[in-house]
């Protein structure tokens, strides 16, 4: 990880500058009085010894010995301001010293200032790292207990599926087999149970796929629905296979990805006891159009009808009915797809 070292600036240091150009401009005007007032004395005095001698009146002596100490006085000034300026030269000298020192402790205490700074920049990137590492073990946490909670609830599921110990009967079971006749669907759910078209809604789209064949095998893909039928409809994804090693050049498959069975109603169907007692009940009239022989019954059964599910078992063997349940999650929907599994029938 690159840390950013601060710049010092020219504004960091903007004081220091100012006084070393007032130092710098305060020497340079001693120098130039103390040249002009040393020229001056010199003119003077040149010209006084060179003043003729026949012009040396008392009047002119006076003059001149006026102009003598002024100019001895000047020379006193000037070798005063000479002395002045360099006292100003040497406390300048030891100023910059001074100033020299402090930069350099200022400079140390930059440095200090700035590496404490990246400490602190790496330990907060440390402390971030930490927690953002605690999240996502959370997140996993969550996700892992969550799947816990899914096997508890199938365990939880085919526990009660299972003969409660208590009960006793003289049923015989066969073993199951795999179901390769053709099936009739119920779902029992909420203690209700009704007759699912699924059969119907997958020949439906078979007929629509025939008839959008073309359509369907030019893009890879395709999504849809059909029905409804009985309240029931049918979402769908479909694939476009190339199979032109097998077909012929350009020829196309197409196959069904996935499907799942859509109810239009939250709630539907006949509790168990109407559906069972009465012969004109919508489940035993829907299920005498279906021959025991031929047809099984595939029941999609959720967590909180498994007692419903042992006692609708137990009457359509009575009527000679082959059963295959299909155990089912709450949030899971009633779907078939090329991966899925087929039913096993008792």
């Amino acid at each position: 990880m690159k840390l950013r070292k601060r710049k010092t600036t020219d504004i960091e240091l903007g004081g220091q500058d100012s006084f070393l150009d007032l130092v710098s401009n305060i020497i340079g005007i001693l120098i130039i009085l103390v040249m002009v007032a040393g020229i001056q004395a010199q003119y003077s005095s040149a010209n006084i010894s060179e003043a003729p001698s026949s012009f040396a009146t008392p009047q002119i002596l006076a003059d001149l010995e006026t102009k003598r100490q002024e100019l001895q006085t000047k020379s006193e000034t000037t070798a005063k301001l000479r002395h002045d300026a360099e006292e100003v030269l040497l406390q300048s000298e030891i100023v910059m010293q001074q100033i020299h020192r402090q930069t350099l402790e200022y400079s140390a205490l930059f440095d200090m200032m700035t590496s404490a700074r990246a400490a602190i920049e790496i330990a907060a990137e440390e402390r971030s790292q930490t927690f953002k590492e605690k999240i996502e073990y959370q997140r996993r946490l969550q996700e892992i207990n969550a799947q816990l909670e899914q096997i508890d609830r199938v365990k939880t599921a085919l526990r009660q599926m299972r003969p409660k110990a208590s009960v006793l009967e003289n049923i015989p079971t066969p073993l199951a087999k795999t179901v390769e006749e053709k099936e009739i669907h119920f779902r029992l759910l909420g203690g209700k149970i009704v007759y699912v078209p699924f059969t119907e809604l997958l020949e439906q789209l078979r007929h629509y796929v025939g008839e959008e064949q073309n359509r369907l095998a030019k893009t890879r893909t395709n999504a849809g629905k059909v029905g409804p039928i009985e309240s029931f409809d049918l979402e769908f994804s479909l694939e476009t296979l190339d199979v032109s090693a097998y077909g012929g050049y350009g020829a196309k498959r197409i196959q069904l990805q996935y499907a799942e069975v859509v109810p239009k109603l939250d709630s539907m169907g006949e509790t168990i006891q109407s559906a069972l007692a009465s012969p004109q009940s919508e489940f035993r009239r829907k299920l005498s159009l279906f021959m025991k022989n031929i047809y099984t019954v595939t029941v999609w059964v959720y967590p909180d009808s498994f007692e419903e599910y042992q006692e609708l078992k137990r009457f359509l063997r009575e009527q000679g009915y082959s059963v295959a349940a299909r155990p089912t999650t709450m949030d899971q929907p009633i779907a078939a797809s090329p991966f899925g599994t087929k039913s096993s029938a008792q």
